[in-house]
């Protein structure tokens, strides 16, 4: 039966004394690690959660994340990693959908102190840290039992909830079960050249899909899972060689900092074999920049509805074609449709990316609607714009809907002009991405004040990051009027086209 619990325990029975988990503060071998999580995995029972319950988490990358993690799935609940950027009212929101019975966060967090003791349905709130310092939450689990809960856990049970953002700007879960975790570590380990015992780094934030399935990757090929919280473009390469670490995640604005730093220092990492990026398409002149360097990169294409990756470009396709984003992972199937009449395309046709397999999420939080749009006769609907060559290469040419990524973090206009729209002065906004060479894009604001109305750039920007993460705002632009259609909505692609060009001026 592939319950996550489950690959935990049979890699402790195979590997008990392998590294299994090193954070900024501790580590553990194979069986330490399944030691505490079994003893959080009672704790939680005697607390009271049951089968189906949702556990919160706001987490740094550090070891009581995957610990918890892990631990909910043997008692047979479901964690929900909340990302740690995000606002109070965004905290507020998200929690009010989901309903967690216990929240496990971090003391770092100051935007969450508002909510403690607020939310009449956290019937538990336990701070895991206090900087670096972890005791308190090691001090909480003494005395438990450390051996396998007896919970009957099913694999089409929900294991996991990440929020993500649809058109309309209202965080959605994603509801991931045991099999659609247990089968996106299996297509991860199969696809990449990942082996017993290698040593792989998070330094982005393990509260994504991609850190929450490697989690899981590295109990199916007994690696080794290195967490950092802070990047440095040259210090990263000091904790690669100490570590001995073999491969890592990162975003193209990271990996560009890492490629300078690399051009600037003397760096020698022999056992590092690949440097994953994704978020966002990776610039052609950092994977052969860096392939010069003796590194190479692997381009990822994902979703958190798929979870995790979906397709893969490795070096190995060819040099020539790492401006695709590569071929499928293992045991999916992609094609690209027709978006108005879904026909299939042939290759060389560009339309919406569509795949299927065992990753397709099982829906949206209490959103039935919302997943049978995305989740058509079997398939999942990217709402991406591609097309795919003779040889099965996938290539993304644009996103069907507005979203921007910046440094890998997602931005939804619609939910950044709501914020926009409620200062007074502003009589309507629109916000779209500009193309920036290290951050990927960054989002501006066109903004239209009302007649008479006086209200400044650094104005928006305060009043915005007081309702959600910095990363959704960078810029504000005044202009008299924005383009619409006939149907008085406005022309965003015309918007875009403008601001690029005027980047390239």
């Amino acid at each position: 039966m592939t319950v996550i619990g489950d690959l935990l325990h049979h890699r402790a029975r195979l590997s008990p004394e392998w590294e299994a988990l090193v954070s900024p503060t501790k580590r553990f071998t194979y069986r330490e690690y399944n030691a505490i999580v079994n003893q959080v995995a009672h704790f939680l029972l005697r607390m009271g959660v049951e089968k189906g319950d949702r556990i919160a988490v706001i987490s740094k990358n550090s070891h009581p994340l995957p610990i918890i993690y892990l631990a909910a799935a043997k008692a047979g609940a479901v964690t929900v990693a909340l990302n740690w950027r995000l606002k109070t009212d965004e905290f507020r929101y998200i929690l009010e959908d989901c309903k967690p019975k216990m929240l496990f966060y971090d003391g770092d967090f100051e935007q969450v102190t508002p909510l403690l003791g607020e939310l009449s349905f956290i019937e538990q709130e336990v701070r895991v840290a206090n900087g670096e310092d972890t005791s308190a939450f090691e001090h909480l689990i003494e005395g438990y039992p450390d051996t396998e809960p007896e919970v009957d856990v099913q694999e089409g049970d929900p294991a996991l909830i990440i929020y993500t953002s649809g058109t309309t700007g209202r965080p959605k879960g994603v509801v991931c079960t045991h099999a659609n975790i247990y089968a996106g570590g299996v297509s991860n380990t199969t696809t990449l050249d990942l082996r017993a015992q290698d040593r792989f780094l998070f330094v982005t934030p393990l509260f994504h899909i991609s850190g929450m399935m490697f989690t899981i990757g590295c109990l199916i090929r007994g690696m080794t899972l290195v967490l950092a919280n802070q990047f440095h473009p040259l210090q990263i390469w000091d904790l690669l060689q100490a570590e001995k670490i073999t491969g890592m995640m990162s975003v193209p604005s990271m990996l560009s900092f890492m490629y300078e730093g690399a051009k600037t220092q003397a760096v020698d990492v022999p056992s590092l074999r690949m440097i994953l990026c994704g978020g966002s398409l990776v610039p052609e002149n950092l994977i052969r920049g860096m392939n010069e360097l003796g590194y190479q990169v692997v381009q990822v294409y994902g979703a958190t509805e798929y979870t995790g990756a979906i397709t893969y470009w490795m070096p190995h396709m060819g040099l020539d074609h790492c401006d695709s984003v590569g071929k499928s992972v293992y045991l999916t199937e992609l094609k690209i449709i027709d978006p108005i009449t879904g026909e299939t395309l042939p290759p060389g046709e560009i339309g919406e990316v569509v795949c299927r397999g065992p990753l397709i999420f099982a829906g949206y939080w209490n959103q039935e609607k919302a997943t049978e749009e995305v989740i058509q006769k079997g398939w999942y609907h990217t709402r991406d714009v591609g097309w795919m060559d003779e040889q099965g290469l996938l290539y993304i040419v644009d996103r069907l809907r507005d979203m921007i990524i910046t440094s890998g973090e997602k931005v939804f206009p619609a939910q950044v002009e709501r914020a926009i729209d409620q200062i007074e002065a502003v009589a309507e906004s629109a916000v779209v991405g500009v193309k920036h060479p290290v951050w990927g894009e960054l989002a501006r604001a066109y903004v239209v004040k009302k007649e008479g109305a006086s209200v400044t750039e650094d104005e928006i920007l305060r009043h915005t990051r007081r309702k959600l993460a910095d990363h959704n705002l960078h810029e504000v632009v005044f202009v008299d009027e924005l383009p619409k259609n006939s149907m008085g909505k406005v022309m965003k692609y015309l918007l875009r086209e403008y601001a690029n060009r005027q980047k390239q001026a």
